[in-house]
């Protein structure tokens, strides 16, 4: 979710440019960070590190102040020589695990004093931990405040507002509503009155964006969320796209459309099927993971990846070397287990897109499944220099270098 990504770095910026002496900065990014980690987001300290570490929310120490150095010298000795960017467990050596081994910090080769950095985040584990050694004392030993989402969006809305920054107050703008909603499906309350001074803001400011915003006849009508969206869009109104009534087609449903018929279906329509029968057969398969074997429904998931086959060529035919639809095609080809064909059409694909991410990641995923291990982990590394702060790979190359 890359919008979330650039709401919480702009949002960032815009903290760090406030003239206001007493804003809580380093509490306002714990949260806004908090907040990213909800969502399928990727790992950007790295594009405000400046911000960060001058606000006192990441420290920054040689990797040979980590607690755990001496227990594991040899470890983090090879893992600074590697001048790689790594997440640091709570257990360093350990394999990663959510709930019994979570991220604790992080490390990475700066190149300005060529040096191997330990980061770390004010509120994580490892911050405890050096708070714990008395290597952080005074201010930077107390906690960051936890807030609310809505008084943190106020907070950052009312430095933008000081700013005039129309690109900060747009995205929040726009992401709000989902947090309204997100917010009432929990059952947590919502502070009305931190929303009431974002809009004021936001129309002061003349910050409606003009793009991105949900087709008016598409809003929720009724209920609390009804009665917020038409409260909360009411300025927008000239804005947001409509379908007026004498513009109405008749659909085709182009599923049930023969292909020898005359019918414009676009590569972009292959795709989308292609998407939802991997994600129907992604589905399929963990739910017999997990429940056993079904031998209907592994002849319905087959039938559909033969399916997903067709309607792949079908775009490819459209729009030929397009990555997307190459990928996805390779990701059929693997779940069927024909991995010769998925290596060489991910080949196709990292040819036309060598610095995709996704083509790397696809092609790490599939040279374990094919126990080629060190092209597995050439894949991983690879990606990670692409996208240094991948989580997924970080967790998957830990793995396979341990053995596993």
């Amino acid at each position: 979710m890359h919008e979330i990504e650039t709401l919480v770095e702009l949002s960032v910026l815009c903290l760090d440019k406030s003239q206001e002496e007493e804003l809580d900065r380093r509490s306002l990014f714990f949260n806004l960070y908090k907040l990213q980690q909800q969502y399928d987001t990727g790992f950007t300290h790295f594009r405000v590190m400046d911000v960060l570490i001058k606000h006192h929310f990441v420290y920054t120490f040689p990797v040979t102040a980590h607690p755990a150095y001496a227990a594991h010298a040899a470890w983090f000795d090879a893992l600074a020589a590697s001048k790689k960017f790594s997440f640091i467990y709570e257990e360093p050596t350990a394999e990663w695990n959510q709930e019994t081994n979570p991220v604790a910090g992080y490390a990475n080769f700066d190149f300005a004093t060529q040096s191997y950095i330990l980061y770390c985040d004010a509120g994580s584990a490892l911050w405890a931990a050096m708070v714990a050694n008395g290597t952080l004392t005074g201010d930077d030993a107390i906690a960051p405040e936890k807030m609310d989402t809505f008084p943190l969006a106020h907070e950052v809305a009312e430095a933008a507002g000081e700013q005039k920054d129309k690109d900060v107050l747009g995205l929040w703008y726009q992401f709000l509503p989902y947090l309204v909603m997100e917010a009432e499906q929990e059952g947590e309350p919502i502070h009305y009155k931190a929303l009431e001074a974002i809009l004021e803001l936001v129309v002061a400011n003349d910050a409606i964006p003009d793009e991105g915003l949900p087709p008016a006849d598409e809003l929720p009508v009724g209920g609390e969320l009804g009665k917020f969206c038409k409260w909360w869009y009411a300025p927008a109104a000239d804005k947001m796209p409509a379908t007026a009534p004498e513009e109405v087609e008749e659909e085709i449903d182009l599923e049930t459309v023969p292909f020898t018929e005359q019918v414009d279906k676009s590569a972009a329509w292959y795709e989308q099927q292609v998407v939802q029968i991997l994600q129907d057969a992604n589905a399929a398969i963990t739910h017999m993971e997990d429940s056993g074997p079904n031998e209907a429904t592994q002849r319905n998931v087959y039938e559909r990846l033969q399916q997903g086959l067709v309607y792949a060529d079908k775009g490819l035919e459209l729009s030929p070397g397009q990555p997307p639809l190459l990928m996805n095609k390779g990701s059929i080809l693997m779940l069927l287990e024909q991995y010769d064909q998925a290596l060489a059409v991910y080949n196709e694909a990292l040819a036309i897109a060598p610095e995709n991410p996704y083509v790397h990641l696809n092609r790490a995923v599939l040279f374990y499944h094919m126990e080629r291990i060190p092209e597995a982990i050439a894949s991983f590394e690879h990606l990670l220099q692409l996208e240094p702060g991948n989580e997924f790979a970080q967790q998957w190359l830990s793995h396979l270098k341990n053995g596993g």
